[in-house]
């Protein structure tokens, strides 16, 4: 009987797993895992935080021995892959024998070079990762009156919303010149900005962390010549992934993950991988993104699995496609930033509106932001971005499916959409700023 091991359960390792069941359901399958529990949420932590669903939710077992899958509570130490054995530490260390394997570590959190950082990290400064961070940074807000997010990426502003529910003032510090850096463009941002601002939440952007404040433990940081006081402080700084067991097997690993072809295929034989410990790349042109999202690793999952377990597939890239809630704003993106697609060589052409959902006369209406980008050579999408208190994602999913299967802007009206005027303009916002994108590029 064909064994196969999976090493990580997050949401490639679990879709793996589902794959390879419908695949070849007879495939004997062994999970190796460190959490208690089988799957964790953490996409949830920040929502947990700001008491907006519960915390114990966040963790569930999906009770895989009665799917006749064998869980080992450890972690995978190496692969050989010549032998095909796995090396894992579990009471000790054992080696496994396997005829597939499938990495799915996942990510860690980056930790930036900040002086003194050690000395208060798990003491007042934290990163929100697990639900054991979400655990110590609870304890913490008793005691607490200031908050310091560090990074503005869309989890630390998701962050910074939960902790000003807590606690009084909150300073968001960001090394780079804008929030949300890399996924939505500096004039989009204003809204978020604003938005955050309103909350009473102070934004700080080209104001990097570079020192500690110890005050019994955590009080605050230094950055920009400034001091940001606060009892309580997350990190937010980004992830990498988690390599650590590739590494020391020897396989091909380049700044954004281990090394995989369209089949999920490591450098060594019998070996894959699949989600954030892997290297995406842009559906749109095959380059390295620096994507590390639950619904690509999903899908990379999948793909892993089915080959694994003797199946064909193929994994094409990501559109990096993402939404957040703020407070009460959806903002979402895909594809490509201005900026990005500029350095990917491209000449990109925008279509921006800000308009409202509803026709004018129809009551509680609300405005959405939304800008799509095109390429002024070929006339394919971008990208497209879109910031609103509801509708901002699924106008952008539909730009995402464009870039997935080739829909060209100019045949983007052939596309009906629904309408009622309790729901959309007859003529909808997406629409409008593909139209406005079109006569900027025929001029």
């Amino acid at each position: 009987m064909r064994h196969i091991v999976i090493a990580g359960l997050g949401s490639a390792g679990y879709a793996a797993l589902m794959a390879i069941r419908r695949t070849s359901p007879g495939t004997r399958i062994t999970v190796i895992d460190p959490k208690p529990r089988d799957l964790a949420h953490p996409c949830g932590i920040p929502y947990a935080l700001g008491g907006q669903v519960p915390a114990d939710g966040l963790e569930q077992d999906i009770y895989l021995n009665k799917m006749g899958v064998k869980k080992i509570s450890g972690r995978v130490l190496a692969f050989d892959g010549a032998a095909h054995t796995v090396t894992v530490a579990a009471d000790g260390e054992h080696a496994l024998e396997y005829d597939a394997a499938i990495i799915t570590t996942g990510a860690v959190p980056v930790l930036p070079p900040i002086k003194g950082l050690e000395s208060v990290l798990y003491k007042g400064l934290y990163p929100l990762a697990t639900t054991d961070d979400l655990k110590k940074i609870k304890g913490r807000l008793d005691s607490s009156v200031h908050g310091i997010v560090i990074g503005a990426g869309a989890i630390g502003l998701e962050a910074a919303i939960a902790l000003r529910k807590h606690l009084k003032g909150i300073a968001i510090l960001e090394m780079r010149s804008q929030i949300l850096p890399g996924v939505l463009d500096p004039d989009m941002t204003e809204p978020v900005r604003e938005h955050l601002e309103s909350y009473g939440i102070g934004v700080h952007t080209d104001t990097q962390a570079d020192g500690v404040i110890e005050l019994n433990g955590f009080g605050g940081v230094t950055g920009g010549g400034n001091k940001y006081e606060g009892e309580t402080g997350i990190l937010s700084a980004g992830f990498r992934a988690n390599t650590e067991a590739a590494g020391v097997s020897g396989l091909a690993l380049d700044p954004l993950g281990i090394v995989v072809d369209g089949r999920m295929r490591t450098s060594s034989i019998d070996i894959y991988a699949a989600g954030d410990c892997a290297a995406n790349w842009s559906i749109i042109d095959g380059s390295r993104l620096p994507v590390k999202l639950a619904t690509g690793a999903y899908r990379m999952g999948i793909v892993a699995g089915i080959n694994a377990a003797g199946g064909d597939a193929e994994y094409r890239g990501t559109a990096g496609t993402f939404v957040t809630r703020i407070g009460n704003l959806e903002v979402a993106g895909t594809g490509y930033t201005t900026q990005a697609a500029r350095a990917a060589g491209y000449t990109p052409v925008e279509g921006k509106i800000r308009t409202t959902i509803l026709p004018d006369y129809f009551p509680e209406n609300t405005t959405i932001s939304i800008k799509v980008l095109c390429d002024r050579m070929s006339g394919r999408f971008l990208g497209a971005q879109a910031v609103a208190e509801r509708g901002a994602a699924e106008r952008v999913n539909l730009v995402s499916m464009a870039l997935e299967t080739g829909m060209l802007p100019a045949d983007f009206w052939r596309v009906e959409l629904a309408y009622c005027p309790a729901v959309s303009e007859v003529v909808d916002p997406l629409n409008k700023a593909i139209e406005f994108a079109l006569r900027r590029m025929a001029r």
